[in-house]
Protein backbone atom coordinates (compact mmCIF):
# COMPACT_ATOMS: atom_id res chain seq x y z
CA UNK A 1 0.00 0.00 0.00
CA UNK A 2 2.79 2.39 0.89
CA UNK A 3 4.55 1.47 -2.34
CA UNK A 4 1.46 2.34 -4.40
CA UNK A 5 1.13 5.68 -2.68
CA UNK A 6 4.72 6.57 -3.38
CA UNK A 7 4.31 5.75 -7.09
CA UNK A 8 1.24 7.94 -7.33
CA UNK A 9 3.05 10.88 -5.78
CA UNK A 10 5.95 10.39 -8.17
CA UNK A 11 3.70 10.51 -11.26
CA UNK A 12 2.02 13.75 -10.07
CA UNK A 13 5.42 15.41 -9.47
CA UNK A 14 6.70 14.58 -12.93
CA UNK A 15 3.53 15.98 -14.63
CA UNK A 16 3.76 19.24 -12.72
CA UNK A 17 7.39 19.61 -13.73
CA UNK A 18 6.57 19.19 -17.47
CA UNK A 19 3.67 21.75 -17.41
CA UNK A 20 5.91 24.35 -15.72
CA UNK A 21 8.55 23.87 -18.39
CA UNK A 22 5.99 24.37 -21.19
CA UNK A 23 4.22 27.49 -19.76
CA UNK A 24 7.21 29.31 -18.36
CA UNK A 25 10.32 30.11 -20.34
CA UNK A 26 12.80 32.94 -20.95
CA UNK A 27 12.14 35.97 -23.19
CA UNK A 28 15.63 35.48 -24.59
CA UNK A 29 15.13 33.44 -27.74
CA UNK A 30 18.78 32.32 -27.72
CA UNK A 31 18.10 29.98 -24.82
CA UNK A 32 15.13 28.32 -26.44
CA UNK A 33 17.20 27.35 -29.44
CA UNK A 34 20.50 26.41 -27.66
CA UNK A 35 20.09 22.62 -28.20
CA UNK A 36 21.03 21.79 -24.58
CA UNK A 37 19.42 18.47 -23.28
CA UNK A 38 16.63 18.78 -20.75
CA UNK A 39 17.13 17.43 -17.20
CA UNK A 40 16.61 13.63 -17.21
CA UNK A 41 13.00 12.74 -16.37
CA UNK A 42 14.14 9.57 -14.44
CA UNK A 43 15.93 11.47 -11.67
CA UNK A 44 14.14 10.58 -8.42
CA UNK A 45 12.96 13.45 -6.25
CA UNK A 46 13.88 13.72 -2.60
CA UNK A 47 11.47 12.30 -0.08
CA UNK A 48 8.54 14.61 0.48
CA UNK A 49 9.27 15.02 4.17
CA UNK A 50 12.89 16.06 3.57
CA UNK A 51 13.97 19.36 2.09
CA UNK A 52 15.01 19.03 -1.50
CA UNK A 53 18.67 19.62 -2.12
CA UNK A 54 19.50 22.65 -4.27
CA UNK A 55 19.97 21.35 -7.81
CA UNK A 56 23.43 21.55 -9.20
CA UNK A 57 23.63 24.26 -11.82
CA UNK A 58 23.77 22.80 -15.30
CA UNK A 59 26.82 23.50 -17.34
CA UNK A 60 26.00 25.41 -20.40
CA UNK A 61 28.06 26.65 -23.25
CA UNK A 62 29.73 29.94 -22.37
CA UNK A 63 27.68 32.89 -23.70
CA UNK A 64 29.39 35.91 -25.16
CA UNK A 65 29.35 38.83 -22.87
CA UNK A 66 26.72 41.37 -23.79
CA UNK A 67 28.27 44.73 -24.54
CA UNK A 68 27.50 47.51 -22.25
CA UNK A 69 24.38 49.35 -23.25
CA UNK A 70 25.18 52.38 -25.30
CA UNK A 71 22.93 55.04 -26.76
CA UNK A 72 23.15 54.56 -30.48
CA UNK A 73 22.13 57.22 -32.97
CA UNK A 74 18.94 56.21 -34.74
CA UNK A 75 19.61 54.75 -38.10
CA UNK A 76 18.87 57.27 -40.88
CA UNK A 77 16.01 56.24 -43.13
CA UNK A 78 16.39 56.56 -46.85
CA UNK A 79 14.21 59.44 -48.13
CA UNK A 80 11.35 58.50 -50.39
CA UNK A 81 12.86 60.60 -53.15
CA UNK A 82 16.08 62.40 -53.68
CA UNK A 83 15.42 66.09 -54.39
CA UNK A 84 17.22 67.45 -57.38
CA UNK A 85 20.14 69.65 -56.49
CA UNK A 86 19.23 73.32 -56.41
CA UNK A 87 20.18 74.88 -59.71
CA UNK A 88 22.45 77.82 -59.59
CA UNK A 89 20.52 80.96 -60.58
CA UNK A 90 21.28 81.99 -64.11
CA UNK A 91 23.34 85.11 -64.28
CA UNK A 92 21.27 88.20 -64.99
CA UNK A 93 21.51 89.25 -68.62
CA UNK A 94 23.29 92.52 -68.96
CA UNK A 95 21.17 94.85 -71.07
CA UNK A 96 22.92 96.53 -73.96
CA UNK A 97 21.97 98.53 -77.02
CA UNK A 98 20.43 95.98 -79.40
CA UNK A 99 18.78 97.95 -82.23
CA UNK A 100 18.04 101.43 -83.43
CA UNK A 101 16.03 103.09 -80.66
CA UNK A 102 16.99 100.47 -78.04
CA UNK A 103 19.72 101.24 -75.47
CA UNK A 104 20.69 99.46 -72.28
CA UNK A 105 18.15 101.55 -70.39
CA UNK A 106 15.46 102.74 -72.80
CA UNK A 107 13.19 101.86 -75.71
CA UNK A 108 12.25 104.91 -77.76
CA UNK A 109 8.97 104.63 -79.63
CA UNK A 110 7.17 107.09 -81.88
CA UNK A 111 3.46 107.71 -81.40
CA UNK A 112 1.52 109.48 -84.14
CA UNK A 113 -1.93 110.87 -83.51
CA UNK A 114 -4.67 112.17 -85.71
CA UNK A 115 -5.35 115.92 -85.70
CA UNK A 116 -8.98 115.47 -84.71
CA UNK A 117 -9.36 119.18 -83.97
CA UNK A 118 -8.78 119.91 -87.66
CA UNK A 119 -11.65 117.54 -88.53
CA UNK A 120 -13.84 119.30 -85.98
CA UNK A 121 -12.99 122.68 -87.54
CA UNK A 122 -13.96 121.58 -91.05
CA UNK A 123 -17.13 119.90 -89.78
CA UNK A 124 -16.06 116.30 -90.37
CA UNK A 125 -16.20 115.28 -86.70
CA UNK A 126 -18.47 116.50 -83.88
CA UNK A 127 -16.10 116.91 -80.94
CA UNK A 128 -12.46 116.88 -79.83
CA UNK A 129 -10.79 113.91 -78.14
CA UNK A 130 -8.97 116.14 -75.69
CA UNK A 131 -5.20 116.55 -75.40
CA UNK A 132 -3.95 113.27 -76.83
CA UNK A 133 -0.39 113.97 -75.73
CA UNK A 134 -1.56 113.75 -72.12
CA UNK A 135 -3.08 110.35 -72.91
CA UNK A 136 0.04 109.05 -74.66
CA UNK A 137 2.39 110.10 -71.87
CA UNK A 138 0.10 108.67 -69.18
CA UNK A 139 0.08 105.26 -70.90
CA UNK A 140 3.88 105.27 -71.34
CA UNK A 141 4.38 106.33 -67.71
CA UNK A 142 2.12 103.50 -66.58
CA UNK A 143 4.41 100.94 -68.25
CA UNK A 144 7.45 102.55 -66.64
CA UNK A 145 5.79 102.64 -63.21
CA UNK A 146 5.33 98.88 -63.52
CA UNK A 147 9.02 98.31 -64.22
CA UNK A 148 9.24 99.07 -67.92
CA UNK A 149 9.71 96.37 -70.56
CA UNK A 150 12.26 93.76 -69.51
CA UNK A 151 13.96 96.41 -67.39
CA UNK A 152 14.02 99.17 -70.01
CA UNK A 153 12.05 102.40 -69.70
CA UNK A 154 9.77 103.47 -72.53
CA UNK A 155 10.40 106.93 -73.97
CA UNK A 156 7.92 108.45 -76.42
CA UNK A 157 8.35 110.83 -79.33
CA UNK A 158 4.94 112.26 -80.29
CA UNK A 159 3.88 113.61 -83.69
CA UNK A 160 0.52 114.90 -84.92
CA UNK A 161 -0.65 114.45 -88.52
CA UNK A 162 -3.44 115.73 -90.74
CA UNK A 163 -5.49 112.71 -91.84
CA UNK A 164 -6.57 114.34 -95.10
CA UNK A 165 -3.11 115.16 -96.44
CA UNK A 166 -0.81 112.22 -97.23
CA UNK A 167 2.18 114.53 -97.64
CA UNK A 168 1.87 115.67 -94.02
CA UNK A 169 1.72 112.06 -92.86
CA UNK A 170 4.83 111.18 -94.85
CA UNK A 171 6.65 114.13 -93.27
CA UNK A 172 5.58 112.84 -89.83
CA UNK A 173 6.92 109.40 -90.77
CA UNK A 174 10.35 110.87 -91.55
CA UNK A 175 10.42 112.98 -88.39
CA UNK A 176 9.74 109.91 -86.25
CA UNK A 177 11.95 107.38 -87.99
CA UNK A 178 14.85 109.41 -89.39
CA UNK A 179 15.12 112.40 -87.09
CA UNK A 180 14.38 110.52 -83.86
CA UNK A 181 15.39 106.95 -84.86
CA UNK A 182 12.57 105.28 -82.94
CA UNK A 183 12.41 101.50 -82.50
CA UNK A 184 8.71 101.33 -83.42
CA UNK A 185 5.78 103.57 -84.33
CA UNK A 186 2.39 103.21 -82.63
CA UNK A 187 -0.96 104.25 -84.16
CA UNK A 188 0.33 104.97 -87.67
CA UNK A 189 -1.86 106.81 -90.16
CA UNK A 190 -5.55 106.50 -91.01
CA UNK A 191 -7.90 107.86 -93.67
CA UNK A 192 -6.45 109.28 -96.89
CA UNK A 193 -3.12 109.59 -95.05
CA UNK A 194 -2.82 105.83 -94.48
CA UNK A 195 -0.69 105.41 -97.62
CA UNK A 196 2.16 106.87 -95.52
CA UNK A 197 2.24 103.68 -93.41
CA UNK A 198 4.39 102.14 -96.13
CA UNK A 199 6.99 104.85 -95.39
CA UNK A 200 7.39 103.37 -91.90
CA UNK A 201 7.56 99.65 -92.68
CA UNK A 202 9.22 99.79 -96.09
CA UNK A 203 11.54 102.76 -96.66
CA UNK A 204 12.40 103.19 -92.98
CA UNK A 205 12.31 99.47 -91.99
CA UNK A 206 10.62 100.37 -88.72
CA UNK A 207 8.07 98.34 -86.75
CA UNK A 208 4.49 99.60 -86.97
CA UNK A 209 1.70 98.80 -84.51
CA UNK A 210 -1.39 100.34 -86.09
CA UNK A 211 -2.50 101.69 -89.45
CA UNK A 212 -4.58 99.79 -91.98
CA UNK A 213 -3.00 96.63 -93.36
CA UNK A 214 -3.70 95.50 -96.91
CA UNK A 215 -2.01 92.60 -98.65
CA UNK A 216 -0.44 94.91 -101.22
CA UNK A 217 1.09 97.16 -98.58
CA UNK A 218 2.09 94.24 -96.39
CA UNK A 219 4.02 92.76 -99.30
CA UNK A 220 6.23 95.87 -99.28
CA UNK A 221 6.96 95.76 -95.54
CA UNK A 222 10.57 95.13 -94.51
CA UNK A 223 9.78 95.40 -90.80
CA UNK A 224 7.10 93.75 -88.62
CA UNK A 225 3.61 95.25 -88.97
CA UNK A 226 0.54 94.44 -86.86
CA UNK A 227 -2.64 96.27 -86.00
CA UNK A 228 -5.63 96.02 -83.69
CA UNK A 229 -8.24 95.41 -86.37
CA UNK A 230 -9.54 92.47 -88.29
CA UNK A 231 -8.56 92.66 -91.93
CA UNK A 232 -11.40 93.10 -94.40
CA UNK A 233 -11.54 89.43 -95.34
CA UNK A 234 -11.84 88.31 -91.71
CA UNK A 235 -14.36 91.04 -90.83
CA UNK A 236 -16.47 90.38 -93.93
CA UNK A 237 -16.49 86.64 -93.34
CA UNK A 238 -17.47 87.18 -89.70
CA UNK A 239 -20.31 89.53 -90.70
CA UNK A 240 -21.70 87.11 -93.29
CA UNK A 241 -21.30 84.12 -90.96
CA UNK A 242 -23.24 85.80 -88.16
CA UNK A 243 -25.96 86.98 -90.55
CA UNK A 244 -26.21 83.52 -92.07
CA UNK A 245 -26.47 81.94 -88.61
CA UNK A 246 -29.42 84.25 -87.95
CA UNK A 247 -31.09 83.29 -91.24
CA UNK A 248 -30.61 86.72 -92.86
CA UNK A 249 -28.70 85.76 -96.04
CA UNK A 250 -30.96 83.43 -97.97
CA UNK A 251 -33.41 85.13 -100.30
CA UNK A 252 -31.51 88.42 -100.35
CA UNK A 253 -30.68 90.39 -103.50
CA UNK A 254 -27.26 91.76 -102.58
CA UNK A 255 -25.27 94.47 -104.37
CA UNK A 256 -21.60 94.45 -103.34
CA UNK A 257 -20.08 97.96 -103.59
CA UNK A 258 -16.50 98.89 -102.65
CA UNK A 259 -15.05 102.36 -102.17
CA UNK A 260 -11.76 103.27 -103.84
CA UNK A 261 -9.62 102.26 -100.84
CA UNK A 262 -11.12 98.75 -100.81
CA UNK A 263 -11.45 98.15 -104.55
CA UNK A 264 -8.74 95.48 -104.57
CA UNK A 265 -10.81 93.32 -102.22
CA UNK A 266 -14.13 93.67 -103.99
CA UNK A 267 -14.08 90.28 -105.73
CA UNK A 268 -12.80 88.56 -102.61
CA UNK A 269 -15.84 89.74 -100.62
CA UNK A 270 -18.17 88.90 -103.51
CA UNK A 271 -16.79 85.34 -103.46
CA UNK A 272 -17.52 85.14 -99.74
CA UNK A 273 -21.16 85.95 -100.49
CA UNK A 274 -21.22 83.26 -103.17
CA UNK A 275 -19.74 80.83 -100.66
CA UNK A 276 -22.98 81.11 -98.67
CA UNK A 277 -25.03 80.21 -101.73
CA UNK A 278 -26.08 83.74 -102.70
CA UNK A 279 -25.15 85.22 -106.10
CA UNK A 280 -24.74 89.03 -105.88
CA UNK A 281 -26.93 91.02 -108.29
CA UNK A 282 -24.20 93.65 -108.73
CA UNK A 283 -20.48 93.82 -107.96
CA UNK A 284 -18.87 97.24 -108.46
CA UNK A 285 -16.19 99.59 -107.08
CA UNK A 286 -16.30 103.39 -107.01
CA UNK A 287 -13.37 105.48 -108.23
CA UNK A 288 -13.76 108.70 -106.23
CA UNK A 289 -11.37 109.46 -103.33
CA UNK A 290 -12.96 109.20 -99.89
CA UNK A 291 -12.18 112.84 -99.12
CA UNK A 292 -13.68 114.19 -102.36
CA UNK A 293 -17.32 114.47 -101.37
CA UNK A 294 -18.43 116.26 -104.54
CA UNK A 295 -16.93 113.61 -106.83
CA UNK A 296 -18.43 110.85 -104.72
CA UNK A 297 -21.92 112.31 -104.94
CA UNK A 298 -21.66 112.73 -108.71
CA UNK A 299 -20.52 109.13 -109.17
CA UNK A 300 -23.28 107.82 -106.93
CA UNK A 301 -25.94 109.52 -109.03
CA UNK A 302 -25.33 106.94 -111.76
CA UNK A 303 -24.44 104.10 -109.41
CA UNK A 304 -27.67 104.36 -107.42
CA UNK A 305 -29.66 103.85 -110.63
CA UNK A 306 -27.66 100.70 -111.42
CA UNK A 307 -28.38 99.37 -107.93
CA UNK A 308 -32.11 100.07 -108.37
CA UNK A 309 -32.25 98.42 -111.81
CA UNK A 310 -30.41 95.34 -110.47
CA UNK A 311 -33.25 94.85 -107.99
CA UNK A 312 -31.01 94.97 -104.93
CA UNK A 313 -32.67 95.02 -101.53
CA UNK A 314 -29.37 94.92 -99.63
CA UNK A 315 -26.17 96.95 -100.05
CA UNK A 316 -23.01 95.21 -98.79
CA UNK A 317 -20.37 97.96 -98.52
CA UNK A 318 -16.68 97.08 -98.68
CA UNK A 319 -14.64 99.87 -97.09
CA UNK A 320 -15.91 103.08 -95.52
CA UNK A 321 -19.74 103.16 -95.58
CA UNK A 322 -20.27 106.95 -95.32
CA UNK A 323 -20.75 107.65 -99.04
CA UNK A 324 -23.05 104.64 -99.49
CA UNK A 325 -25.24 105.70 -96.56
CA UNK A 326 -25.39 109.37 -97.60
CA UNK A 327 -26.15 108.68 -101.25
CA UNK A 328 -28.59 105.85 -100.65
CA UNK A 329 -30.72 108.38 -98.79
CA UNK A 330 -30.01 111.16 -101.27
CA UNK A 331 -31.14 109.09 -104.28
CA UNK A 332 -33.99 107.27 -102.57
CA UNK A 333 -32.61 103.72 -102.53
CA UNK A 334 -34.77 101.39 -100.42
CA UNK A 335 -32.03 99.03 -99.26
CA UNK A 336 -30.67 97.53 -96.08
CA UNK A 337 -27.03 98.48 -95.53
CA UNK A 338 -24.43 96.03 -94.26
CA UNK A 339 -20.77 96.90 -93.73
CA UNK A 340 -17.79 95.12 -92.22
CA UNK A 341 -16.24 98.50 -91.35
CA UNK A 342 -17.82 99.14 -87.95
CA UNK A 343 -15.38 101.95 -87.11
CA UNK A 344 -16.48 103.79 -90.25
CA UNK A 345 -20.09 103.31 -89.19
CA UNK A 346 -19.29 104.88 -85.83
CA UNK A 347 -17.47 107.82 -87.48
CA UNK A 348 -19.80 108.90 -90.27
CA UNK A 349 -18.81 112.56 -90.24
CA UNK A 350 -21.02 115.60 -90.07
CA UNK A 351 -21.96 115.42 -93.79
CA UNK A 352 -24.00 112.27 -93.08
CA UNK A 353 -27.35 112.62 -91.32
CA UNK A 354 -27.25 110.00 -88.52
CA UNK A 355 -30.91 109.21 -89.13
CA UNK A 356 -30.07 107.89 -92.62
CA UNK A 357 -27.78 105.29 -91.03
CA UNK A 358 -30.43 103.95 -88.65
CA UNK A 359 -30.43 100.15 -88.68
CA UNK A 360 -27.22 99.76 -90.70
CA UNK A 361 -25.65 96.47 -89.61
CA UNK A 362 -22.04 95.56 -88.97
CA UNK A 363 -20.02 93.04 -86.99
CA UNK A 364 -17.51 94.27 -84.46
CA UNK A 365 -15.87 93.69 -81.13
CA UNK A 366 -17.20 95.43 -78.03
CA UNK A 367 -19.07 98.69 -78.57
CA UNK A 368 -17.80 101.90 -76.98
CA UNK A 369 -20.42 101.70 -74.22
CA UNK A 370 -19.58 98.06 -73.49
CA UNK A 371 -15.89 98.94 -73.34
CA UNK A 372 -16.43 101.84 -70.95
CA UNK A 373 -18.82 99.96 -68.68
CA UNK A 374 -17.42 96.45 -68.46
CA UNK A 375 -14.06 95.90 -70.18
CA UNK A 376 -11.28 95.12 -67.64
CA UNK A 377 -8.48 95.72 -70.13
CA UNK A 378 -9.74 99.19 -71.01
CA UNK A 379 -10.06 99.90 -67.30
CA UNK A 380 -6.30 99.39 -66.98
CA UNK A 381 -5.72 102.29 -69.38
CA UNK A 382 -8.48 104.42 -67.86
CA UNK A 383 -7.02 103.91 -64.38
CA UNK A 384 -3.57 104.93 -65.65
CA UNK A 385 -4.98 108.14 -67.14
CA UNK A 386 -7.10 108.92 -64.07
CA UNK A 387 -4.08 108.44 -61.80
CA UNK A 388 -2.08 110.91 -63.89
CA UNK A 389 -4.95 113.40 -64.37
CA UNK A 390 -7.50 113.03 -61.57
CA UNK A 391 -8.97 116.46 -62.39
CA UNK A 392 -10.18 115.34 -65.86
CA UNK A 393 -13.58 113.64 -66.10
CA UNK A 394 -13.77 110.84 -68.65
CA UNK A 395 -17.41 110.26 -69.53
CA UNK A 396 -19.18 107.25 -70.95
CA UNK A 397 -19.38 108.04 -74.69
CA UNK A 398 -23.11 107.31 -74.61
CA UNK A 399 -23.63 110.07 -72.03
CA UNK A 400 -21.78 112.87 -73.81
CA UNK A 401 -23.64 116.15 -74.17
CA UNK A 402 -23.05 118.90 -76.67
CA UNK A 403 -19.79 120.65 -75.85
CA UNK A 404 -18.36 117.71 -73.86
CA UNK A 405 -14.81 116.57 -74.59
CA UNK A 406 -14.66 112.95 -75.81
CA UNK A 407 -11.68 111.82 -73.72
CA UNK A 408 -12.85 108.21 -73.96
CA UNK A 409 -12.10 107.87 -77.69
CA UNK A 410 -8.60 109.31 -77.30
CA UNK A 411 -7.75 106.95 -74.42
CA UNK A 412 -9.35 103.93 -76.05
CA UNK A 413 -7.71 104.70 -79.40
CA UNK A 414 -4.17 104.59 -77.98
CA UNK A 415 -4.77 101.98 -75.27
CA UNK A 416 -4.80 98.96 -77.58
CA UNK A 417 -1.60 99.96 -79.40
CA UNK A 418 0.29 100.29 -76.12
CA UNK A 419 -1.05 96.95 -74.88
CA UNK A 420 -0.05 95.16 -78.08
CA UNK A 421 3.41 96.73 -78.13
CA UNK A 422 4.09 95.97 -74.46
CA UNK A 423 3.01 92.33 -74.90
CA UNK A 424 5.14 91.70 -78.00
CA UNK A 425 8.22 93.65 -76.86
CA UNK A 426 8.15 91.76 -73.55
CA UNK A 427 7.88 88.42 -75.36
CA UNK A 428 10.77 89.42 -77.65
CA UNK A 429 13.05 89.38 -74.59
CA UNK A 430 16.08 91.44 -73.58
CA UNK A 431 17.67 91.14 -77.03
CA UNK A 432 15.09 93.43 -78.61
CA UNK A 433 15.39 93.64 -82.39
CA UNK A 434 13.16 93.58 -85.45
CA UNK A 435 13.80 89.84 -85.72
CA UNK A 436 12.91 88.97 -82.11
CA UNK A 437 9.83 91.19 -82.34
CA UNK A 438 8.76 89.31 -85.48
CA UNK A 439 9.24 86.00 -83.67
CA UNK A 440 7.06 87.26 -80.83
CA UNK A 441 4.29 87.99 -83.34
CA UNK A 442 4.54 84.51 -84.85
CA UNK A 443 4.38 82.88 -81.40
CA UNK A 444 1.83 85.16 -79.75
CA UNK A 445 -1.24 82.90 -80.03
CA UNK A 446 -4.41 84.05 -78.25
CA UNK A 447 -4.62 87.03 -75.87
CA UNK A 448 -6.93 89.93 -75.04
CA UNK A 449 -6.69 93.70 -75.33
CA UNK A 450 -9.14 96.54 -74.74
CA UNK A 451 -12.46 95.81 -76.52
CA UNK A 452 -11.21 92.41 -77.74
CA UNK A 453 -11.77 89.51 -75.33
CA UNK A 454 -10.69 87.25 -78.19
CA UNK A 455 -7.56 88.27 -80.09
CA UNK A 456 -4.59 86.53 -81.66
CA UNK A 457 -1.48 86.82 -83.80
CA UNK A 458 0.37 84.03 -85.55
CA UNK A 459 1.97 83.00 -88.83
CA UNK A 460 0.29 85.06 -91.54
CA UNK A 461 -2.15 86.68 -89.08
CA UNK A 462 -1.18 90.26 -88.29
CA UNK A 463 -4.54 91.84 -87.35
CA UNK A 464 -5.54 90.98 -83.80
CA UNK A 465 -9.33 91.06 -83.61
CA UNK A 466 -11.22 87.75 -83.35
CA UNK A 467 -14.15 89.17 -81.33
CA UNK A 468 -17.40 89.70 -83.23
CA UNK A 469 -21.01 90.47 -82.45
CA UNK A 470 -23.72 91.82 -84.73
CA UNK A 471 -24.41 95.52 -84.12
CA UNK A 472 -26.87 98.03 -85.57
CA UNK A 473 -26.46 101.78 -85.79
CA UNK A 474 -28.76 103.77 -83.51
CA UNK A 475 -28.73 107.56 -84.06
CA UNK A 476 -30.42 108.11 -80.68
CA UNK A 477 -27.43 106.84 -78.67
CA UNK A 478 -24.74 109.34 -77.67
CA UNK A 479 -24.34 112.73 -79.31
CA UNK A 480 -24.27 111.55 -82.93
CA UNK A 481 -25.33 107.93 -82.62
CA UNK A 482 -23.37 104.71 -82.33
CA UNK A 483 -23.70 100.99 -82.88
CA UNK A 484 -25.53 98.84 -80.32
CA UNK A 485 -25.32 95.04 -79.93
CA UNK A 486 -28.04 92.89 -81.50
CA UNK A 487 -26.34 89.54 -80.95
CA UNK A 488 -23.89 87.74 -78.62
CA UNK A 489 -20.10 88.07 -78.72
CA UNK A 490 -18.40 85.17 -80.51
CA UNK A 491 -14.83 84.01 -80.95
CA UNK A 492 -13.82 83.97 -84.60
CA UNK A 493 -10.28 82.70 -83.97
CA UNK A 494 -9.21 80.66 -87.01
Amino acid sequence: MKTFKMRWLFVIFVALTMIAAACGGNDDDSDAGSGEPAAPATQAPAAPDEPEPEPEPEETAPQPEEPEATVEAPEEEEPEFQPAPTAEPEPEIELTATWRGVTADTITIGVSYLDIDFLVEIGRYPTSWGDQELVIRALADDINNRGGINGRRVEVVIDKYNPVLATEAEAACLRLTEDNEVFAVLFGFLGPAEVANVCIVDQQETILVGGTITQDRLALARAPWVNERADREVASRALLTLLNDDGELQGRSIAVVADLSAASQLEEVADLVRGFGVEPVLVVATSSPVADLVAQNQEWAALSERIRVAGADTLLVVGNPSAAIENSALYGLDVDIWTADASGLNNLGSNVDPETARGAISATSMTDSQVFESDPRFKECLDAFNAAHPDIEVKNPSNLEEGDMDWFTGIFGHCRFFQIFEMLATAAGPNLTNETFAQAIENAGEFSIASQPYASFGPGKYSSNDSFQLVAYDPDVGTVGETVPIGPMRDATP
